[in-house]
């Protein structure tokens, strides 16, 4: 049986973290073969501020992968995020101009890059990473799926773009490239998270998919299975370690355990009320954004907690108070390469571990391999440079 492997590289503002893993033929989910963990510098908010302090956290966390995983990495799939990343709807139409009105794979492909265009006058700052058509219509009437071999005037469809500042995304491929590392892919890192984390069902019954990194929290909600909203907030599980440390006068290194472990030497009345606190702050963002978007308490999935900071004491049980919706955290697992059994891994390996599944018939959306708009400004620009 063939065996493939896949690197999934994903890169916080802490820490760097690196997936290995391991395919059986198509359909098979990939198993983790190896997780590891690097330090992070040149990174603020989840994006590039000093290049070369990213560039060589980069290094070092490539290094400490090969060495566990015994091969030189050339080639992975890495995560993008942090503040910048949004997502934005577009609605437009076009008339279908055709012999017999029958809607075709072109008709698709023209709405879809009419609302591309549309979205690139209007934002031209902003990088695109994944196009998802989430409703079309017919003659002004919804069409459930795909449309084409239907037979109408005028096809509407309405589009949600994930998309990222320029400069941030430019600024990852120059560290990548730095490393002499070839890019398979680089996906939004709501999207490679829902791979690990949510089940096919989940998204379609609907839920939010919230993953408190160190310094940012990203909410993706799920409906009929694609993405429908994406956001990221200021606050991650950083602030919830400061308010300890300052709270209770400690070191942040003890502060840090302190926040994921009610073992210790605290009075624990005091440590709860320094965490609801902060945690309540990230859950009133999170259901302001479920309001904006008109599902508060409207997604019977519930919610699922993943990053670095989805350990944090009695994380649940605060969101299903104040949500009133179910909450869980996701479970990741691998096999020990010196007992062979198998062992939890921390849910901050959920997006690298993601990056891995999305290549293996999992992605839910749509990715366009070329931009007409970017071909038109490649010739324009070939034509400026011969022209006198």
């Amino acid at each position: 049986m063939n065996q493939e492997h896949t690197i999934g590289i994903d890169i916080g503002s802490n820490s760097i973290k690196v997936v290995v893993a391991e395919s059986h033929g198509a359909g098979s989910v990939p198993k983790i073969l190896h997780a590891t963990e690097s330090s992070a510098r040149g990174f603020r908010h989840g994006y590039v501020t000093d290049i070369e302090k990213a560039s060589q956290s980069l290094s070092r966390a490539l290094a400490k992968a090969e060495k566990e995983y015994k091969q030189k990495i050339t080639r992975a799939r890495f995560s993008i995020g942090g503040i910048g990343l949004c997502s934005q709807y577009v609605r437009t139409a076009i008339d279908i101009e055709s012999k017999h009105n029958e809607i075709s794979e072109r008709h698709i492909d023209e709405v879809l890059q009419k609302a591309e265009d549309l979205f690139i006058a209007k934002y031209p700052n902003k990088k695109i990473l994944h196009i998802v058509p989430v409703k079309y219509r017919v003659n002004e009437r919804d069409v459930l799926g795909n449309p084409i071999g239907m037979y109408g005037n005028a096809i509407e469809v309405k589009v949600i773009f994930i998309t990222i500042l320029e400069h941030h995304y430019e600024a990852l491929v120059h560290i990548i490239n730095h490393n002499k590392i070839g890019i398979l892919d680089i996906i939004a890192s709501p999207i490679a998270d829902a791979a690990a984390s949510t089940t096919e069902k989940q998204k379609i019954q609907g839920c939010v998919l919230a993953n408190i990194g160190a310094e940012t929290t990203s909410i993706a909600t799920f409906e009929n299975g694609i993405i429908t909203s994406l956001d990221v907030i200021n606050i991650g599980s950083n602030d919830v370690t400061n308010d300890i440390a300052l709270g209770l006068q400690i070191s942040l290194e003890e502060a840090e355990q302190v926040k994921v472990n009610d073992k210790h030497d605290h009075p624990k009345r005091l440590v709860d009320d320094i965490m609801s606190a902060r945690v309540a702050d990230i859950l009133e963002l999170l259901g302001k954004h479920l309001e904006k978007i008109k599902k508060n308490r409207l997604l019977p999935a519930g919610i699922i907690f993943t990053g670095g900071g989805a350990p944090i004491q009695n994380l649940t049980d605060y969101a299903r108070t104040e949500l009133k919706i179910p909450a869980s955290r996701v479970l990741l697992q691998m096999t020990s390469k010196k007992t062979r059994r198998t062992v939890t891994i921390p849910e901050s390996f959920s997006v690298a571990y993601g990056l891995c599944i999305t290549q293996h018939g999992h992605q839910r959306f749509t990715r366009p391999t070329f931009s007409f708009t970017g071909i038109t400004h490649f010739l324009k620009n070939i034509v400026q440079q011969i022209m006198p």
